[in-house]
């Protein structure tokens, strides 16, 4: 009996192939993660974030403007209806404003907020629409003019009642 010894090619053995995908499968793995750390937008890190630093003495300025005047507002909504009552105390303002900007920003989703255009109505009332259900959660309220600034952070449930006053 005579013995042959056949030599197969090295890509015929299953341990090469093994020990070549592991090194291969790390590489794979490791373009993947820099591909989706490019392409995904983090939403709470700011692009401008030294910029903002800078401004937090403005709006520290308009939170002041507003406890000096003495604003006050109550916030009403229904999620059903997407409609905004707000009853707004002037303080010491010489008129009420035509129009009051309301910006509901979620905690978390950035791509969630919400700007409603408040229109006058009568005695300090003030009525917008907002186009989509706001969500249940924690929300940011901010009316915001030119010189003052009212906010507020709250859990929002189907029917809230928020009241916002100078910090």
């Amino acid at each position: 009996m005579q013995l042959t010894e056949h030599n197969k090619p090295w890509y015929s053995y299953p341990l090469v192939w093994m020990m070549v995908s592991i090194p291969l499968s790390a590489v794979v793995m490791g373009v993947v993660m820099i591909w989706l750390a490019i392409d995904t937008d983090d939403g709470l890190v700011a692009d401008d974030y030294y910029k903002q630093g800078l401004e937090i003495n403005s709006v520290i300025l308009r939170d002041q403007k507003a406890a000096e005047l003495g604003l006050s507002a109550v916030i009403e909504f229904d999620n059903t209806s997407k409609v905004i009552n707000l009853r707004f105390n002037k303080g010491g303002l010489a008129d009420y404003p035509a129009t009051l900007q309301l910006n509901l920003q979620h905690a978390t989703r950035a791509n969630s907020d919400i700007p409603v255009l408040l229109n006058r109505g009568i005695d300090g009332q003030y009525i917008g629409r907002v186009n989509q259900p706001v969500s249940k959660g924690i929300w940011y309220f901010e009316l915001v003019d030119a010189d003052w600034k009212l906010n507020v952070r709250t859990r929002v449930k189907d029917f809230t009642v928020i009241e916002l006053k100078p910090i």
